[in-house]
Parts: C-alpha cells; sequence; structure tokens
C-alpha cells in the first residue's frame, strides 16, 4: 500500500489552510472563518482539498506558496463523518498526507447540502485557527 493511501481515521486531526490575502478569517473581527475559507476552489475537482497531521505538521501546511501566508483551521475526521462528509486519502506524488472532502467540488460548490457544509465547516467544525505561516523570522 502506498504511504497516505490508508483510510483517514476518525481520530485523525486535518488541516485547511487559508490563504491570508483573501480576507476569509480576520481574528480581530471574529474567532471563525468565512465558510468562503472552505469553498472549493477549480483545482478541487473530487473533493476539498485538506492534509493529514499523521504525515504534515500544521507549520509544513501553512507554507504553501513562496511568498504568501496562510492561516490554517484544525478539523477533526471523526465530526467531519457525523455530520455526513466522507474524508477520502488523496496522496499526492510528493504529498502523502493530502486528503480531501469527497462530493465538496468545484461543480457543486454552491448546491445543497455543499453550500451548508462550508458553513458547518466554519462555524462548528472549525476547532481553531493557527497562523498565519510563514511565521515572521524577525
Amino acid at each position: 500500500m502506498d504511504q497516505g493511501s490508508e483510510a483517514v481515521e476518525d481520530h485523525e486531526t486535518l488541516f485547511r489552510r487559508i490563504p491570508v490575502a483573501c480576507g476569509f478569517y480576520d481574528p480581530l473581527l471574529d474567532a471563525k472563518p468565512s465558510p468562503i475559507a472552505f469553498r472549493p476552489t477549480q483545482q478541487d475537482r473530487t473533493g476539498l482539498s485538506i492534509y493529514r497531521e499523521k504525515y504534515k505538521s500544521i507549520e509544513q501546511v501553512g507554507c504553501g506558496r513562496a511568498g504568501k501566508k496562510y492561516f490554517v483551521a484544525v478539523l477533526n475526521a471523526g465530526d467531519l463523518r457525523q455530520l455526513g462528509m466522507d474524508v477520502v486519502p488523496r496522496p499526492l506524488e510528493n504529498d502523502p498526507g493530502h486528503c480531501e472532502i469527497a462530493d465538496l467540488t468545484y461543480a457543486n460548490r454552491k448546491g445543497m447540502p455543499y453550500a451548508e457544509w462550508q458553513a458547518l465547516l466554519a462555524e462548528k467544525l472549525c476547532i481553531r485557527i493557527e497562523g498565519p505561516y510563514p511565521q515572521d523570522s524577525q
């Protein structure tokens, strides 16, 4: 079995990267992110990208594209499943920790129950937000 292809277990901690520049989370205004932070992008064709703590630290997830800063939302796989969201492994060549919330895709992001899922992820399932990353080294 390829690394990262084993089932995501209910006890696993998951991370979702949130770009700082997009304004989807502002800790001075609200402790919770905007539901738009969980809206699939064009790259999310088979499911919303998230990452497994089992394979990546929160700092590694937060260090995305060079020159960009990210907050990281912390989630629990079992909490997502209790509300009907299927979390599946989708390891990438250089990222065994990549997984997805299946069915929450770019194509259906505005339909129900998927728009509702985005609100649930932001308002009820997000345990906390860390960051922004990368941290300034000054």
